[in-house]
């Protein structure tokens, strides 16, 4: 009997919270709809750094409280002299284009606009279901089928002001956002929770500097097209064993991006960062990144990067280059001593990383290439209690060409690509499986794609073909082992920006 009360009770508190959830998601709509409708394509995905968000015009602060709307003066009634007018502001283009790549800057999309205070809400819905078949020559790697979908859905506001002061043409703004993200395929552990996506703080002045802080993603200076997506499997290739829930992947290429993503692989760690346009065809962005992590560990780095994009250039302007340069640091919290007991040990159960690379494009409709490069190297000192280096170095190359075939015979782009990376990792820990044996990893992805943008937001479905071939070799004392690795996949990806 008090079972079944209990479970009733249980029941009843369940169907309470949807009840509540869905009368939140309606007033949700109801209060964001309009404001939504109002917008249409010329306010979708967030601004990138240094682009401030649009704003919707209100009433001055003395109107609305002293005086109803039906009294407002009109727009003749209040007009200011012709002279001391702003410029009127035109219509963002529509963007019927597929989306860049995520951590393209502002300032190679589109110029900066005017600085408006307003509140906005951006954000994305990214889909994908695909099928993945993994396979090597090593007798306890059996084929591996996974039938794959993924996705996240991301949301926040965007809160733009104007500060009101003007040096050197370029006004003054303050930008404030933080967005959540919830996954579609969540990991074990965190079911049913909510994460953040980009969160900070900003200041500076529009198309000339800006400072911001928080969380958030650097610029990207290694270019791969459309076909390798983050957080899917294509981007990861190869693995090195059959177990579909550890970290046996073969080297991910290397992109100057241990200071790239949101959530690296050393978490969590806050970052700050300072832009710079010396022209409205050049930027550089200096970020450095700090926090401390859940293994007693701090991390401390530093990432350089700078790009150029020549505009209204005859010839040039088809042209574009990216390039940058890191340095991170990852020590432990406490001092640890060396075998001993006594001496201190400045390097035990620490990490060195430093990279640089860049990427070259090309860009004349219907033709979009470009080439990229990088080199990592590591220095790991994983003993506790001994300063024995296990190093390492990657570099991957490789590049993409797609062409907007659809411009060719119809109005609408239909985008047909392909690209290819190969990586390549020599010495200690170049992946998880590997301990402290030496050893050489090579890794070559490919991916064929055919992308057809929706018209409107970004939007796009798109479908790739995936093919990874990986080689390693493990070199320990008396023996040699040897592993080649495959990977296929196809994936159908439907996504959304606004």
């Amino acid at each position: 009997m008090f079972t079944k009360a209990l479970n009733e009770d249980i029941a009843m508190q369940r169907s309470t919270g949807r009840l509540f959830v869905a009368v939140c998601l309606f007033a949700g709509v109801g209060l964001f709809a309009p404001a939504v409708l109002a917008q249409g394509e010329e306010d979708s995905a967030a601004p990138a750094a240094g682009e401030a968000a649009p704003v919707r015009a209100t009433p001055p602060d003395q109107w609305t409280s002293t005086v109803p709307p039906s009294q407002w003066p009109s727009s003749e009634q209040v007009a200011v002299p012709a002279a001391s007018s702003p410029p009127p502001v035109s219509k963002p283009a529509a963007r019927t284009g597929p989306p860049a790549e995520a951590g393209t800057p502002g300032w190679m999309l589109s110029r900066p606009g005017p600085v408006m205070s307003g509140l906005d809400w951006h954000g994305n819905l990214e889909l994908d279901d695909g099928y993945v078949q993994y396979s090597g020559d090593a007798s306890s790697f059996r084929t591996l089928k996974v039938y794959d979908s993924r996705g996240r859905f991301v949301l926040g506001p965007m809160l733009t002001h104007d500060l009101g002061h003007e040096f050197l043409g370029h006004k003054f703004f303050l930008r404030l956002t933080g967005q959540v993200v919830a996954w579609v395929r969540e990991s074990a552990g965190s079911y049913y929770q909510i994460n953040a996506d980009d969160v900070y703080v900003q200041v500076g002045q529009q198309g000339l500097w800006d400072f911001m802080a928080g969380r958030f993603l650097t610029w990207r200076v290694f270019r791969k097209g459309l076909g390798f997506d983050l957080y899917t499997l294509e981007d990861t290739g190869a693995r090195t064993s059959n177990n579909f829930t550890d970290g046996s992947w073969l080297p991910h290429m290397y992109e100057v991006n241990n200071i790239f993503m949101r959530d690296p692989a050393i978490t969590p760690a806050g970052r700050a960062a300072l832009h710079l346009y010396p022209t409205s065809w050049s930027g550089i962005e200096l970020v450095g990144s700090y926090g401390h992590l859940d293994s007693s560990q701090n991390v401390l780095g530093g990432r350089l990067a700078f790009g150029i994009q020549p505009k209204d250039i005859f010839l040039l302007e088809h042209f574009s280059l990216l390039a940058g340069a890191e340095y991170q640091a990852v020590s432990p919290d406490y001092q640890l001593t060396l075998s001993d007991g006594q001496t201190p040990c400045a390097k035990c159960n620490s990490k060195r990383t430093y990279g640089a690379g860049g990427s070259a494009g090309f860009a004349w409709q219907p033709i979009d290439l470009a080439f990229s490069f990088a080199y990592g190297k590591q220095h790991n000192y994983f003993d506790q209690t001994d300063e024995l280096d296990s190093p390492n170095r990657t570099f991957s190359l490789g590049g993409y060409l797609q062409v907007d075939a659809g411009s060719l015979f119809m109005p609408r782009s239909l985008i047909v690509g392909g690209a290819f990376f190969r990586t390549e990792c020599r010495g200690i820990r170049c992946t998880t499986t590997a301990n402290n044996a030496e050893e050489f990893d090579r890794h070559d992805q490919l991916a064929a794609y055919v992308a057809y943008p929706l018209g409107f937001n970004n939007a796009v479905v798109k479908l790739v073909l995936s093919e990874a071939t990986g080689y390693q070799e493990l070199l320990s004392p008396g023996n040699t082992t040897k592993l080649n690795a495959t990977m296929y996949s196809a994936r159908l990806r439907f996504a959304y920006y606004y």
